[in-house]
């Protein structure tokens, strides 16, 4: 049986605490299921939606495989410039690849309900012993390539989204808290365009890597760094999200489950604290308890994805609840 219980309170527009013990069994047995090959061009191809183009690993700058993305966007341009969806793939930052069912699918189905998507590869940590700052400055960088080619594929500039779990979590949040002057913007192109979006639904989101984590988020965090001691510190602080909470921050839905153990709810219950102590207006929390753990978007897929649908309806389409 379900249960939910809303609350509203004067800085937090919604904190729903979801129970779902029904979703359980079913949470565990797909974080165990053993992945699928990625599918090749000519396989997404055939199982496209009705009325959507694929355009297959756009470099969004050049010099590195890495630096490519998939779009999917309504074959019809439409009267005016479409809402757009940047989806982020997770990995601790060393793994992952855009076309990962989990990204590759959505991308596909909600470019079917009239956003153009994108799904992102970025540099991983494994890749010349690089750092969780490059990570970032990828997902910037590809924002900032679809603002430069906005008219190209009939995007509105202002109404652009980013979702991700994960590490995939942490990269969207970045692009929606992060300014301009914070040194995350890299050397790519694209520099006169906003690398910021509008609206993020993210779940298991590593906020801060300066409270107490893991043992496995740390110990990869600190192997991966490029710089030590006081360095590292100063990198640790420049990738949280929580180093950048504002009252401008845009609209959130978050998601977490309280028996995570790679990434501890604490570090969305802390980060949800300071954006309402900040003045933040629209950030919105879902808190599973059914035991789901790191994968309890995907576990409990039934009720996150409408939310996920409904709530990039109202940010980035201004349709009413």
């Amino acid at each position: 049986m379900k249960k939910m219980r809303r609350i509203t309170g004067k800085c937090l527009s919604i904190l729903f605490i979801v129970l779902l013990s029904s979703l359980a069994v079913e949470g565990q047995q797909q974080q165990t299921r053993r992945r699928a090959p990625n599918p090749t061009d000519e396989q997404i191809r055939q199982r496209l939606p009705e009325g959507v183009t694929f355009v297959p690993n756009i470099a969004y700058r050049e010099g590195n495989d890495a630096w490519k993305l998939d779009l999917a966007m309504p074959s019809e341009r439409g009267d005016s410039a479409r809402p757009a969806i940047v989806f982020i793939h997770g990995g601790g930052w060393r793994n992952g690849d855009k076309r990962a069912a989990g990204f590759l699918n959505p991308t596909l189905s909600y470019a079917a309900k009239g956003y153009v998507c994108v799904t992102v590869n970025y540099r991983l940590l494994k890749e010349d012993s690089r750092a969780i700052d490059h990570c970032v400055e990828d997902v910037k960088n590809a924002v900032r390539w679809l603002r430069a080619n906005a008219e190209k594929y009939n995007v509105d500039p202002d109404r652009i989204g980013a979702t991700g779990n994960s590490a995939g979590a942490h990269l969207s949040v970045m692009l929606g808290l992060v300014p301009r002057d914070a040194g995350l913007e890299g050397d790519g192109p694209y520099q006169d365009y906003s690398s910021a979006v509008h609206a993020i639904v993210a779940s298991a989101t590593p906020t801060s890597f300066l409270i107490p984590m893991s043992e496995r988020v740390k110990e990869r965090f600190d192997q991966e760094a490029r710089n030590p001691n006081a360095e590292r510190d100063e990198l640790r602080r420049k990738v949280s999200p929580i180093s950048y909470v504002s009252p401008d921050a845009p609209p959130m839905l978050l998601f977490h489950e309280e028996s995570d153990r790679t990434v501890g709810v604490y570090q969305s219950d802390t980060f949800i604290q300071a954006l309402r102590e900040s003045g933040a207006n629209d950030v919105n929390y879902v808190l599973f308890g059914d035991g789901t753990g790191h994968g309890t978007f995907r576990a409990n897929i039934a009720v996150a994805e409408p939310m996920r649908e409904a709530f990039f309806a109202r940010t980035l389409k201004h349709e009413s609840k």
